[in-house]
C-alpha cells in the first residue's frame, strides 16, 4: 500500500503526534505506520465530533499527512486524510489548508501538474527535505487514484467556487470545463441505467452560482446558497459581500424614490433589520429620516445612487 518504490515503514505506535516542519529524514520511531494512522484518523474524528476543537484537528491531520507522506503511502485511505481535513478547514473557514488539501486531492486522482504543480509537492505537509538530483531525474510514473463519484463531484464543485472566490479567471475556466465534462458522463450514465438522482450534483450546483456571479444574477445566486450541497455553502460565504455590494447598486439604479430596509433584508437574505442597516451605512446609502426618532426604514434611492457615483 505504498508508492514510489519506498521501503521505510514507521513503528511508532501513538495515536497523537504533533506536528513539526521536517528538515532531515525522520527516523521510524519518531513515524506512525499505516495501520496506526487509520486508528488515528477515527480517534482525530471522534474527539472533534464531541469538542469540536479545530486548531487540535488541524494539527492532528497534518501530522498524519505528513506520515502518510514520508512514507510515500498512496491508497484510499491517504484519500480520505485529506478529504476529511478539507471538510474540516472548509466548516472552519480555513481557505488556505482547505486548498492545500483540494490541490492534493486533485493531484492524486488527476496526476501533477492537473492539480496546478509540476511536480508533486510535500512542502504543505511540513517537509523541507530537498530530493536529490538522482530521485528527480528518475521520478517513477504513479497509479492515479480514484474517488467515489458523488465524493469526486462534491469536490469539483469546490474547486470551481474556489476558484470563483479568488477571481482566479484562468482556473474558472478549467475547472468549468472539467465540471462539464463529469456532467456529461453522469447524464450518459443516466441516459443508460434509466436512473436519476432528485438531488443537484456538487457540480452543477456550481455551474450555476458561477452563471450568477458571472451575470450579477443575486436572486438566483440566494436561492442556490439556500439549496447548496454538501458544504458549498462555506465557499459561497465568501461570496456574500461580493453579491450583496452588486446587488445595492443595482437595486438603488432601478427602484425611485425609496425602498425599504426590508425589501433589502429580504432579498439579500440579511438575519434582521439591524444587519441590514449596518451594510447599507457602510455601503454609503442615504436613509429618510423617520419621526420620532425611530431607526430608518426606507433608502432614498436617487440620493444613495448621487454618493455612490
Amino acid at each position: 500500500e505504498t508508492n514510489g518504490g519506498t521501503s521505510f515503514v514507521g513503528t511508532n505506535p501513538i495515536l497523537e503526534k504533533q506536528y513539526l516542519r521536517l528538515t532531515t529524514f525522520p527516523k521510524a520511531e519518531d513515524v506512525r505506520p499505516l495501520p496506526v494512522l487509520k486508528r488515528a484518523l477515527q480517534h482525530i474524528k471522534a474527539r472533534f465530533h464531541t469538542e469540536e476543537d479545530f486548531e487540535w484537528a488541524n494539527e492532528q491531520l497534518k501530522s498524519v499527512r505528513q506520515d502518510i507522506t514520508v512514507q510515500g503511502i498512496r491508497n484510499s485511505f491517504v484519500l480520505e486524510v485529506y478529504e476529511t481535513h478539507a471538510r474540516l478547514a472548509l466548516e472552519e473557514g480555513e481557505l488556505n489548508e482547505f486548498n492545500q488539501c483540494q490541490t492534493k486531492i486533485k493531484e492524486l486522482t488527476f496526476g501533477a501538474g492537473e492539480g496546478g504543480d509540476s511536480a508533486p509537492s510535500t512542502a504543505c505537509d511540513g517537509i523541507d527535505v530537498t530530493p536529490s538530483k538522482k530521485k528527480r531525474k528518475g521520478r517513477t510514473q504513479v497509479k492515479l487514484l480514484k474517488q467515489d463519484e458523488d465524493v469526486a463531484d462534491e469536490f469539483a464543485g469546490y474547486r470551481l467556487l474556489y476558484a470563483l472566490v479568488q477571481k482566479n479567471w484562468a482556473d474558472v475556466t478549467k475547472e468549468l470545463s472539467l465540471a462539464m465534462a463529469m456532467m456529461n458522463a453522469e447524464d450518459r450514465r443516466v441516459e443508460e441505467e434509466k436512473e436519476r438522482d432528485d438531488r443537484m450534483s456538487s457540480c452543477r450546483h456550481a455551474m450555476l452560482v458561477t452563471k450568477a456571479v458571472i451575470h450579477c444574477d443575486y436572486h438566483d445566486f440566494f436561492v442556490l446558497y439556500e439549496n447548496a450541497p454538501h458544504m458549498s455553502c462555506y465557499l459561497m460565504d465568501f461570496l456574500l459581500r461580493r453579491i450583496r455590494c452588486w446587488a445595492y447598486e443595482r437595486v438603488i439604479s432601478a427602484f425611485r424614490p425609496t425602498i425599504s430596509v426590508e425589501y433589502f433584508r429580504e432579498t439579500l437574505r440579511f438575519r434582521d433589520l439591524e444587519e441590514t442597516r449596518q451594510f447599507l451605512k457602510s455601503s454609503g446609502a442615504s436613509f429618510v429620516k423617520e419621526s420620532g426618532g425611530d431607526p430608518p426604514f426606507y433608502v432614498d434611492c436617487k440620493e444613495s445612487k448621487n454618493l455612490c457615483s
